[in-house]
């Protein structure tokens, strides 16, 4: 084989080159086989840009299967799934997070009820103030509230209010509306 090089080929690639040769001159195909692509991360070979999103999103924006289902919910527009995501990832700023992160604000108590210390959780869902919009919720819905209930039950799923079908989104989409809103 001759190669045709735009500029001469020295040191260390001069030995890569040589060596690449001799591994080369040392292969053997069978006369009638077909070289190929094959993509190891699908069971068929065959590669299609779905697997490869899903292999890089679902891990990265989700924890459960309820979570993949609800970082992809059209009904609202991107900068409230954003939101929502940092809402169950813990990404918002609190004042326990901003306390944990050296910001002094002098107290870590909720600055809206001073019932309890302001996390995520409590902003969102046991503030005085967020289970009163909740439940102006659930009733204009015509759902069943239920008395105790998490960051996950609220913005991953449909809390059971809706079992399937376009109502489950809607609903989901109406629970992180109201989220954002608190």
């Amino acid at each position: 084989m001759t190669w045709n090089w735009s500029r001469e080929i020295r040191g260390r690639l001069s030995n890569e080159l040589n060596e690449l040769q001799a591994d080369i001159s040392t292969l053997d195909p069978p006369a009638r086989s077909k070289d190929g692509w094959k993509w190891v991360l699908d069971s068929e070979g065959i590669f299609v840009t779905r697997t490869l999103s899903s292999l890089i999103d679902d891990p990265l924006l989700c924890n459960s299967i309820s979570e993949i289902e609800t970082m992809r919910n059209n009904l609202v527009p991107s900068k409230l799934r954003i939101f929502i995501w940092r809402i169950i990832h813990g990404r918002l700023p609190v004042r326990v997070e901003l306390e944990k992160r050296g910001i002094d604000l002098g107290s870590t108590r909720c600055p809206t009820c001073d019932d309890d210390i302001e996390t995520i959780e409590h902003a969102f869902i046991s503030c005085k103030h967020a289970r009163d919009i909740w439940d102006r919720v659930y009733k204009w819905w015509g759902a069943q509230h239920a008395t105790n209930f998490s960051i996950e039950e609220s913005f991953c799923g449909n809390n059971g209010a809706i079992k399937s079908g376009w109502g489950s989104k809607l609903w989901q989409a109406i629970e992180w509306i109201t989220g954002y809103v608190i």
